[in-house]
């Protein structure tokens, strides 16, 4: 008798081992990592999977939860227009209870009461990129995008004159998504600061994408129809703006132009290599991404942050690029990983 129930605890106790080694082997879903569940946890939602900017942003935020020892789950529309389905994401992420939440609002009042309904439960919101239309939230993270607006003004006065020998002339710019804080304060900056600076640099057109592809190529396409060799000059606010303005002056074979953009994406960078675009503007993505959950992590802990974070932007030229000083902004994955090993 002895001997039998000896060997049946012996098998239980295989068993169990066998079972906890199974459930350590399982993996978290795409877009999770960190701690083990009922430890903090950290939901970011973002603007778009299909952009490579968000994709920076994710990996950066992923990092950050690897590092913390903390769960991060990271989601997000396909398309940086599609506001329904981020507000739908907001909902399900306050429903599974939190410790905080990272958001980048596409649009600055469609997600304002259900970050009002976060905070009155108890969990933090740190706004990242875009602002919204209220303050009650924790912490918000970004650029100064009035500041882009003025960089990207001072480097299109610069691209003018060394491409017709004086700061004057005709030039266009265009938006992806009027309504979009970061953009429209992008727009302002740049405005302001030729009104202010540069007089004899004339806006004649800024057209908004509404946030769909395609349309800043007949944009494009458009302004060098209309205003011909008039036309001196075009910002791009953006990602998608930029590189569909490269692909449109590619097309037109036209490297006359002063022509500024906004973020790197690998359209972007091609058209600074190749002598269609002027300097690039660029954010800290990673950077926002990382930062973005580690002080979702402080407001957790009930540790004091600001309410306002600058992330950083910088400028750059084709010589950047060259000298390969440009790839901690170019390439931030690859760079931030090799600072890790």
């Amino acid at each position: 008798m002895m001997k039998r129930v000896a060997w049946t605890l012996a098998v239980v106790m295989v068993l169990g081992v066998s079972l906890s080694l199974l459930s350590g082997c399982g993996k978290k879903p795409a877009g999770e990592t960190g701690a083990e569940p009922g430890e903090k946890k950290v939901f970011v939602i973002l603007k778009a999977s299909e952009s490579e900017f968000w994709n920076i942003v994710k990996d950066g935020a992923i990092v950050a939860g690897k590092e913390l020892g903390i769960n991060v789950t990271v989601k997000s529309p396909v398309s940086e227009s599609d506001i329904s389905r981020q507000v739908a994401i907001m909902e399900n992420a306050i429903s599974s209870k939190p410790s905080a939440i990272v958001v980048a609002p596409s649009q600055s009042s469609p997600l304002v009461p259900a970050i009002k309904q976060a905070q009155k439960q108890g969990i933090h919101v740190i706004i990242i990129d875009s602002g919204i239309d209220s303050d009650e939230y924790t912490s918000f993270l970004a650029s100064d995008n009035v500041k882009i607006g003025q960089i990207a003004a001072d480097e299109m006065a610069k691209a003018l004159v060394a491409k017709t020998g004086e700061a004057a002339g005709k030039v266009a710019g265009v938006t992806f998504f009027a309504g979009a804080a970061s953009l429209e304060k992008r727009k302002q900056g740049f405005e302001e600061q030729l009104k202010a600076k540069y007089p004899l640099i004339e806006i004649v057109d800024f057209r908004d994408a509404s946030g769909k592809t395609g349309q800043t190529i007949n944009f494009v396409e458009n302004y060098l129809t209309k205003y011909g060799t008039d036309l001196k000059g075009i910002f791009a606010n953006n990602q998608p703006t930029g590189e569909e303005t490269v692909s449109a002056l590619s097309q037109a074979k036209r490297k006359d132009l002063a022509v500024i953009v906004v973020d790197s994406g690998q359209q972007e960078v091609w058209g600074l290599k190749n002598g269609f675009v002027d300097s690039m503007i660029v954010q800290k993505p990673w950077k926002m991404g990382f930062m973005g959950v580690e002080y979702a992590l402080k407001a957790a802990n009930g540790e004091p942050i600001e309410k306002f974070v600058d992330t950083g932007v910088a400028a750059i030229s084709p010589a950047m690029l060259e000298s390969g000083k440009a790839e901690e902004y170019l390439d931030p994955v690859s760079f931030h990983k090799k600072k890790s090993e």
